[in-house]
């Protein structure tokens, strides 16, 4: 948004470094939060596949236990069929299932905890612990994320803001030296005008029949004076040695005017650049506080 600004306000400042220094921090942030990512992706293929192999663990033990309960019912069936011996069947049974009930908690291939189950509760148990350890370190890095994401939002929203007051300060001042240029302006066009007159009332009169008769250099009696050494009248010398004077200040004065009129068009053109620079400025702190995560809790709000 910075770039639409006026040419002459496109300048690298320090609102420029403080979005180049936010860009980076949060490019650094977004690796990092990558990096995580991939190895949550990783520990869920590792609990997926933890999953899988339970779940295969348990079809294969509910075969089982269907397959002993079809055993366990033909047993029962022969037991009442033949009343004979049943006590002494009855107790064996229940021995071999009390041993097998004290034996379930080391793994028997020919068990009911077979070595396969004790190895898929235990590698689950393992990706358990990871997740939950990778949950409150993931947790944490979010965290710690938010509060550095929140702490160079707020450093470059102070910064814009202060540069913005910077530009609208420079531009009250460039007001107040535009109004001193105009006032100069007029002091010297007063100044010339000023001079022109003198200069035209020190030329005298535009025609030579305006001049009056005792004004005129050339009446005889003039001239029958000026026949004698040293009674040569200098007026007309002074005349004109004050009348170039006159004309070289109305030049410079003249010059002087047109840089002033040229510094007053520079301020102008500055004025609005500055104008400019602080509305898209402040246009670019809207739109980041606009754009930024106002979701508050009671505790904030209140």
């Amino acid at each position: 948004i910075r770039v639409s600004r006026p040419s002459r306000e496109r300048e690298h400042d320090g609102a420029d470094d403080l979005l180049n220094a936010e860009r980076a921090h949060l490019l650094n942030c977004k690796k990092a939060l990558e990096a995580q990512l991939r190895s949550v992706q990783q520990q869920l293929q590792v609990l997926d596949a933890a999953r899988r192999r339970l779940f295969n663990v348990l079809n294969e033990r509910s075969r089982v236990m269907d397959l002993l309960n079809h055993a366990l019912s033909a047993a029962n069936a022969g037991s009442q069929s033949a009343p004979i011996g049943v006590g002494r069947s009855r107790t064996s049974m229940d021995g071999r299932l009390s041993r097998l009930q004290d034996m379930s908690g080391q793994p028997d291939p020919l068990g009911p905890y077979t070595p396969e189950a004790d190895q898929a509760l235990v590698d689950a148990e393992e990706a358990r612990a990871r997740s939950a350890y990778l949950r409150r370190e993931l947790k944490d890095a979010i965290d710690r994320t938010e509060k550095l994401q929140k702490a160079a939002h707020k450093s470059v929203n102070d910064g814009i803001t202060q540069k913005v007051a910077e530009t609208i300060t420079l531009k009250q001042h460039l007001g107040v030296g535009l109004g001193e240029n105009r006032h100069g302006i007029h002091r010297a066009q007063r100044w010339y005008d000023a001079t022109d007159k003198a200069r035209g009332y020190t030329m005298g009169p535009v025609a030579y029949s305006d001049i009056a008769t005792r004004e005129r250099l050339d009446r005889p009696m003039v001239k029958v004076f000026q026949r004698h050494p040293g009674t040569q009248l200098p007026e007309a010398q002074e005349i004109i040695r004050s009348g170039d004077g006159l004309l070289q200040s109305l030049s410079a004065t003249s010059r002087n005017i047109g840089l002033l009129k040229l510094s007053q068009l520079r301020l102008r053109n500055d004025i609005k650049g500055k104008g400019l620079a602080s509305s898209v400025d402040s246009s670019i702190i809207r739109l980041r506080r606009r754009k930024s995560d106002h979701r508050w809790t009671l505790g904030e709000a209140f």
